[in-house]
C-alpha cells in the first residue's frame, strides 16, 4: 500500500526532530507555518503533529505552542523512588495526589492479591508523576492495614512524596524482595487522556505489580496499578529458561 501524504509528510518531520532542526527541547513553528512549509493543508499537519506526539517525539503545551518531547527512555521497572531517580536524571520532579490517600474497599483484584475477602478496607493511594514539563505516570498504590496505619497514612495525607516502603521497613522489618508483573499495552482510557494529557492514540503501557518480603502470598506489602505513557518507558527482563538444556534435549532424543 502506498504512503499517504500524512505518511510522507510524518517521516520528513521525524527526520526533521532527530536531527536536532528545533533543538533538544525547542518549540516548534505553527501549524499554519509548517503547512506552508510542506505545503499541505493544516488538517493534514495537526495529523502529522498528533501522530509524532504519539511517538513522544512532540509534546503538546495547549496555547503554548508544540515542543520537541524529552526523549531520554525510563526504565519501568523498581526504582526505590521515582521523583528520586528523575532528579538523578536532571529533571525536575513533580507528583501530585489525585486523590488523597484513604482507607478504600479492596477491589477483587486487591483482595485476590492480599488473600482477603473483597471489600475488606485496605489502604490506596493514587498520584500523578512526573516533571514541570511532562507527565509520565499514574501511579495506584494499596497497602494493607496490618503495615500501614493510622499514623503512616497521615503521614501519606500530609507529604505527596512521603515513601511508604522505607517507613513499612522501619515500623515493621518487613521490605520488598520479590515482585510479580502483569503488563498490558493498550490505548489510554479517557480519564487517563485527560490525567496524562495524552491524545487518544498514545500507547500507555498498563502494570499490575505485586512486591512481596518473601514468595508466599500472605507476605504482599504493596499491589500497585501503574498506567505508563509508553513512549517515554521501556521495560527489560532477565530470564532463566529451562527448555533448552541438555537434560531436555537428551530426553527428546
Amino acid at each position: 500500500m502506498a504512503d499517504t501524504k500524512v505518511d510522507v509528510i510524518t517521516e520528513k518531520l521525524r527526520q526533521q526532530i532527530l536531527k536536532g532542526d528545533f533543538g533538544t527541547l525547542g518549540r516548534l513553528p505553527s501549524l499554519r507555518m509548517l503547512a506552508d512549509q510542506y505545503d499541505t493543508a493544516r488538517e493534514t499537519m495537526n495529523k502529522v503533529v498528533q501522530q509524532l506526539q504519539a511517538e513522544g517525539l512532540l509534546i503538546s503545551r495547549g496555547t503554548g505552542g508544540v515542543f520537541v518531547a524529552y526523549r531520554t527512555r525510563l526504565p519501568a521497572g523498581i526504582t526505590a523512588r521515582f521523583d528520586l531517580y528523575l532528579k538523578q536524571q536532571g529533571l525536575t520532579p513533580v507528583e501530585t495526589d489525585i486523590e488523597k490517600p484513604s482507607l478504600v474497599p479492596a477491589s477483587p483484584e486487591a483482595a485476590e492479591v492480599f488473600g482477603i475477602a473483597e471489600g475488606t478496607s485496605v489502604v490506596r493511594r493514587y498520584r500523578r508523576q512526573g516533571t514541570t514539563e511532562t507527565h509520565y505516570r499514574l501511579t495506584e498504590n494499596f497497602y494493607s492495614t496490618d503495615l500501614v496505619d493510622e499514623a503512616i497514612l497521615k503521614h501519606m495525607q500530609d507529604d505527596v512524596s512521603f515513601d511508604v516502603l522505607l517507613a513499612i521497613k522501619a515500623k515493621y522489618g518487613k521490605a520488598v524482595k520479590y515482585m510479580h508483573e502483569r503488563v498490558i499495552g493498550r490505548l489510554p482510557t479517557l480519564q487517563e487522556q485527560e490525567l496524562l494529557k495524552i491524545i487518544r492514540n498514545s500507547p500507555v503501557l498498563d502494570v499490575h505489580r505485586t512486591s512481596r518480603a518473601d514468595d508466599e502470598k500472605r507476605s504482599v506489602i504493596m499491589f500497585s496499578h501503574i498506567i505508563y505513557i509508553a513512549s517515554y518507558f521501556e521495560l527489560s527482563y532477565d530470564y532463566t529458561v529451562p527448555y533448552w538444556t541438555e537434560e531436555k534435549q537428551s530426553n527428546k532424543r
